[in-house]
């Protein structure tokens, strides 16, 4: 699947930039107007040309089609996560799952905010989580405890051993900010005591 997919962004890719070169060629004048119209002209009278042209655009859009549901499909098989039951199947969304790790998340008391986004793979699942804290933590620890958190709820919840890989991002520390410009405010509006400030230095008894 992956080879196609390859396949897919390769011919994108090739085709865009062959239209793209094309038309800035052309509207710079570097390919003349009257070649244009000659090709177009032996392509629309010309028996044989038609039949080659129609095949080659039936390719197309049979390749474009084919691509289409090769993308669609990993995307949708990333996203989903289906096990059987003795009853039947049953798919899991997995963004019910992620709003799962961040509710998890979010009940420490050191977070602010969260993201999350899980990728289901064969390799397991990939929790990625983006987090803002609110005060300045020892980050290796309490990371490591939202890791193993994370971890074990989403195992008690599907029920599988699936292998579980949480990644956590820390992108901002929001208390560190705040405390820095309180100190700038407070050293602006309160002089310290090693450089006081003495009023009436002109006057002399």
């Amino acid at each position: 699947m992956k080879f196609v997919i390859r396949l897919a962004v390769l011919f994108y890719v090739t085709s865009l930039l062959f239209v793209g070169s094309f038309l800035l060629l052309f509207v710079m004048h570097m390919i003349p107007l009257e070649n244009v119209v000659m090709i177009l002209q032996f392509m629309y009278y010309d028996e044989k040309m038609r039949l080659i042209w129609g095949i080659i655009a039936a390719v197309l859009l049979i390749k474009n089609y084919i691509y289409a549901q090769a993308i669609s499909g990993f995307q949708q098989r990333g996203r989903t996560i289906a096990f059987d039951n003795p009853s039947g199947r049953v798919t899991l969304a997995v963004s019910a799952l992620e709003d799962l790790v961040r509710r998890v998340i979010l009940g420490a008391a050191e977070v602010k905010d969260v993201r999350s986004y899980i990728l289901a793979g064969k390799r397991g699942l990939e929790v990625n989580t983006r987090i803002v804290l609110k005060k300045d933590v020892n980050i290796p620890e309490m990371t490591s405890e939202l890791q193993e958190l994370v971890k074990r709820k989403l195992q008690d919840m599907i029920g599988l051993e699936e292998t579980i890989t949480v990644r956590i991002h820390v992108a901002r520390i929001s208390a560190h900010i705040r405390d820095r410009r309180k100190d700038q405010v407070k050293d602006k509006n309160f002089p310290s005591d090693e450089e006081p400030t003495i009023p009436f230095q002109g006057y002399r008894p």
